[in-house]
């Protein structure tokens, strides 16, 4: 199919769109997949019922990591994935992400004992292929000292290790950004409404800009609706329903004052969740939680418990700290849905990989992402834009998004 040119700002005026490629979500994964499938020359069409990135994308804890806790559930194929991607972004996206050391201090009341943290440690360098950035070391007396600030009382050490920080908001524009030079048209404030199967090689999909009808006619549909996930999947008339998943919500604090120029990984005193402490423009953030959201995905906000419960953390490390409180935020996680129970670290062993759900394993005309890190999201895409192939073919071009550098769009 040949995509019917347009402004990019409006699908009212043209009766029906045909594309190869509609996707819904403006997130991080909506956004990579339109860079990965644009690159490839699928004509492509992306639609956000808000503004691009503004969801959950914009409220995660801003981390391009390969997810230390990770190691205690034995999910070692996850972070080697991301360690391997924090990699690749760290070459093509050196403006946006920043390498960083992470301290993890280590106390006589930790949940993990001394040793089984430095097994991790260990693991997680090995993991990293032993490269200079995935390695770690002890701190000395004098450094560990020199932490201003933080508890020393029941300190037994301090290590440090490596990760990286990003803007997560600005990462997701630049995908976009990157994804619009390759042909993909993007299209905020456009909210789907259904789509039904035409033929084996057409999708018809109805939306709404600006109170007006939309129609788009596609040979595949990318679910990248995030929380959203089950609602899209509803709507879509001829695809299965997916796994079932558990919306959890993280909340985040900002405080005026930075802490340190490194990130803290600390253990929670309450339930022993590990629980981030990081310079964030100027000041500080502190997050996440882990409580199950039963609401409207929009309905998301921080709860007073989650607040006490990230205030506590803070001060529990930090009780001379003289930062003033500026706002708390939350986003929503997609787990696959794990055992009803109510123990304090409920979602600790609950897994993290992407699920990718088709409608057809040969031949998908539905293609719905269900979870997802930040750190993953471009090796989620090339896996979608993979699938997408079995059915539109092979690819025009062979575009490698691991070298297409990325750049904030403002530059």
């Amino acid at each position: 199919m040949t995509l019917t040119r347009q402004a990019e700002t409006s699908l009212v005026d043209e009766k029906i769109c045909a594309v190869d490629v509609l996707i819904i979500g403006g997130g991080i994964h909506g956004a990579g997949c339109a860079q990965a499938l644009a690159s490839r020359g699928y004509s492509t069409i992306l639609i956000e019922s808000g503004q691009i990135g503004n969801g959950t994308s914009s409220r995660s804890s801003k981390l391009i990591h390969g997810g230390l806790r990770y190691i205690e559930t034995g999910q070692f194929s996850l972070v080697r994935k991301s360690l391997r991607e924090r990699a690749t972004l760290e070459k093509i996206a050196p403006d946006l992400i920043h390498s960083r050391q992470f301290l993890l201090p280590i106390y006589r009341h930790n949940r993990l004992k001394h040793w089984q943290l430095v097994l991790a440690l260990c693991i997680y360098s090995l993991l990293g292929g032993l490269r200079k950035n995935t390695r770690f070391k002890r701190l000395s007396k004098t450094e560990q000292n020199n932490l201003t600030g933080l508890k020393k009382d029941d300190l037994i050490a301090v290590y440090q290790y490596w990760d990286a920080q990003t803007n997560d908001l600005a990462l997701t524009r630049a995908v976009i950004h990157s994804a619009k030079q390759y042909g993909c048209q993007v299209f905020e404030q456009t909210t789907f409404i259904k789509a039904s199967r035409l033929t084996n090689k057409t999708v018809h999909v109805e939306a709404r800009q600006s109170q007006q009808a939309v129609n788009i006619d596609c040979q595949i549909v990318i679910n990248a609706a995030g929380p959203w996930v089950e609602n899209v999947q509803a709507q879509i008339d001829f695809a299965q329903p997916g796994p079932g998943i558990d919306l959890v919500q993280g909340t985040h604090l900002e405080y005026d004052q930075a802490i340190s120029d490194d990130i803290f990984y600390l253990e929670s005193p309450d339930d022993h969740r590990p629980v981030f402490i990081i310079p964030w423009q100027g000041g500080t953030l502190i997050g996440t939680t882990e409580v199950q959201h039963q609401d409207n995905p929009a309905n998301s906000q921080p709860t007073e418990s989650e607040i006490h419960y990230l205030k506590k953390v803070l001060f529990h490390y930090f009780p001379t700290y003289q930062g003033q409180f500026i706002q708390a935020w939350s986003g929503l996680r997609v787990l696959p849905k794990g055992p009803q129970n109510t123990s304090l670290r409920r979602f600790a062993k609950q897994a993290r990989e992407t699920i990718l759900h088709v409608d057809n394993n040969y031949s998908p005309q539905v293609i719905s992402i269900f979870g997802g890190k930040l750190t993953t999201y471009r090796a989620t895409a090339k896996s979608v834009a993979d699938l997408a192939e079995k059915h539109l073919g092979r690819a025009k071009n062979l575009a490698d998004t691991s070298i297409i550098p990325l750049q904030s769009p403002q530059k």
